[in-house]
């Protein structure tokens, strides 16, 4: 197994974002805050998520334990990470996949795509605030939980748009 490159954890002047994360300083209405269940991993997204997703793929399903796992990519530089205590733990799900979890409550925070490091993939149901933007389509339903019905209009997508059985090649 390749050696796994340590994940970008930016804590940048502690106190600082500290407070920020935690609500103690006044942020900007465009920041979203999240961590995991302990509270140890804390996280501040700059800006709005943009495109959140309901991915129904088995990886997402087992990491989650749950029917799915809803989702939005953000650019990495818009995504600061305070893990003072080190205990946010890599797993590599699949090839150019990392999944990012607190290694004491086990809450999966983040998705790595080792092939495009300018973005990262957050759980949102890690988030402390409404995103404002709702999910906006199921992806991967082909390998969803057999005991769950979808039962909204969102768009289906038995694989990934641009990637269905369906789609013309052209």
């Amino acid at each position: 197994m390749a050696p796994v490159a340590p994940l970008r954890v930016f804590v940048t002047c502690h106190e600082q974002t500290t407070r920020a994360v935690h609500g103690r300083k006044t942020l900007s209405p465009a920041t979203l805050r999240g961590g995991c269940l302990c509270g140890n991993i804390r996280y501040a997204i700059e800006g709005a998520i943009e495109a959140p997703e309901h991915c129904h793929c088995g990886m997402c399903r087992k990491a989650h334990g749950a029917a799915f796992s809803t989702n939005a990519v953000v650019e990495s530089v818009r995504l600061k990470i305070l893990d003072a205590a080190g205990l946010l733990t890599q797993y590599e799900s699949s090839p150019r996949r990392r999944k990012c979890f607190c290694s004491r409550c086990g809450s999966q925070l983040f998705i790595l795509r080792t092939d495009r490091p300018d973005i990262t993939v957050v759980t949102l149901g890690t988030l402390d605030d409404d995103p404002v933007n709702r999910p906006s389509r199921h992806v991967f339903t082909k390998f969803g939980a057999p005991w769950y019905d979808i039962d909204d209009e969102l768009p289906r997508f038995q694989v990934y748009p641009g990637f269905e059985p369906t789609d013309d090649p052209s």
